[in-house]
């Protein structure tokens, strides 16, 4: 056990060396965002209309990380969500060559834009995965399948939320810094 201590102090120590800061916690200065400047920021961020039942399951998730007190009255920023199609790889496989497990994956492109300059500052892509069983009933591998669509959404929703998190912590001290 007091190897297992030393291994943390070891961890904390390498952390605080190597210049680690959390994302929403921080001294405010001149050249920098501190946790509630960047929560103000987030929800400055207008999220347009994602097509399908799937996009809005994402949309949701996107407005629950960043804009929790509603949308956005004064937007800052745009961001466009595009969601590809599923790609469905099979993982477990018997003997008569049926598939006892699927592993779903989507793909989300993102864009941020300024507003109202629809100036493009951020474009990139997230994946999200998830597994489901095939059951003997039909119903419950299609509620299996339903599941892990939606749980796809939220991981691609918070994934989205912490990348355009960390974006904007640093876009906006580059920005201050060429002001």
């Amino acid at each position: 056990m007091l190897w297992l201590r030393k291994g943390y102090f070891l961890i904390v120590l390498l952390l605080a060396a190597c210049g680690f800061r959390p994302l929403y916690v921080g001294q405010s200065t001149q050249d920098s965002i501190s946790g509630k400047q960047l929560t103000q920021e987030m929800a400055s961020i207008f999220i347009d209309t994602i097509p399908d039942r799937l996009g809005q399951i994402l949309h949701q998730s996107l407005s629950d990380r960043l804009t929790p007190q509603g949308e956005t009255k004064d937007p800052r920023y745009r961001l466009s969500v595009r969601l590809s199609e599923a790609v469905l790889s099979q993982q477990g496989v018997r003997q008569d060559n049926l598939a006892t497990r699927y592993m779903m994956t989507f793909t989300a492109y993102y864009t941020l834009y300024t507003y109202p300059e629809n100036r493009k500052i951020l474009s990139d892509s997230t994946i999200g995965r998830s597994s489901y069983d095939v059951q003997l009933s039909p119903y419950a591998t299609d509620v299996a399948e339903e599941m892990a669509k939606e749980r796809i959404m939220k991981i691609l929703g918070n994934d989205i939320a912490l990348r355009l998190a960390a974006f904007l912590k640093s876009y906006n001290v580059s920005e201050k810094l060429k002001q």
